[in-house]
């Protein structure tokens, strides 16, 4: 079993529950959205190859798509190299694109450290399969009125769903131009199908800056609706934008 892979590589999580935490991102290829305000561009459609970024400092090319021993062997060096690396995070693109192979790989050579599996949360397949090898789920939930896609609504539902009985944590971008109608829907949606889960309001950068894109009147507008309807939401920002890490 083959998998595309977009690149390998390790730093801080900059996002939700596990913020600040080391972790070895494994980045799938391709996508299935095409939010605007996507900041892994490189990682939307498939590539000859993949970069994989050593802790000891080597750095190499990968040709894909990768097999499933040469993933499982590449993620042991990481671990062996950089044994303070405290979990696996799974990201894309959208790893959910790539079920079966995650799946391969996961049952196969399950790795030394737990796995987030970092999704957008609108393909559900395989999620019955593959949630036995993740110990976290982060799940986006992508409003209309900032992403530049149409709703997911009904494929949130279905996924938040069907990650009951795992650990879950939802995250809501959010930019000057999200409506408030937008917001309250996801924090219902949430409320309903992942009740206990943590929301994260997660404020927008202006591309190529730190900056939040929206005022924190606005933001406090947004939490308040979102309280009313999840008690642990919170605003959180993507740390690793703002600590310029990758």
């Amino acid at each position: 079993m083959n998998g595309w892979l977009s690149e390998l590589f390790v730093s801080l999580q900059g996002e939700g529950s596990y913020s600040g935490q080391r972790q070895l991102f494994v980045r799938l290829s391709g996508c299935n959205m095409r939010c605007r305000y996507c900041d892994t561009p490189d990682s939307l459609e498939k590539t000859q190859r993949c970069r994989v970024d050593f802790p000891g400092g080597e750095s190499k090319f990968l040709d894909n798509p990768v097999s499933v021993e040469t993933l499982a062997a590449v993620v042991a060096r990481f671990i062996a190299e950089d044994p303070s690396i405290a979990m696996l995070a799974v990201t894309g693109g959208e790893p959910m694109m790539q079920a079966d192979f995650l799946e391969a790989w996961l049952k196969a050579s399950p790795p030394e450290r737990p796995c987030l599996l970092e999704t957008n949360a609108t393909i559900a397949r395989g999620l019955d399969r593959l949630l036995p090898s993740f110990s976290v789920v982060s799940a986006d939930v992508k409003l209309p009125s900032n992403s530049g896609e149409a709703s997911f609504w009904k494929q949130h539902e279905e996924f938040l769903s069907g990650c009951a009985g795992v650990e879950l944590y939802v995250k809501m971008p959010v930019d000057a131009v999200t409506s408030r109608e937008d917001v309250v829907r996801g924090a219902e949606l949430v409320a309903r199908c992942a009740p206990g889960a943590t929301l994260y309001l997660q404020p927008l950068a202006d591309p190529g800056s730190s900056e939040a894109a929206q005022p924190a009147a606005f933001m406090e507008e947004l939490l308040a609706e979102a309280s009313a309807r999840v008690a642990d939401t919170r605003v959180s920002v993507q740390m690793h934008k703002v600590m310029g890490l990758r």
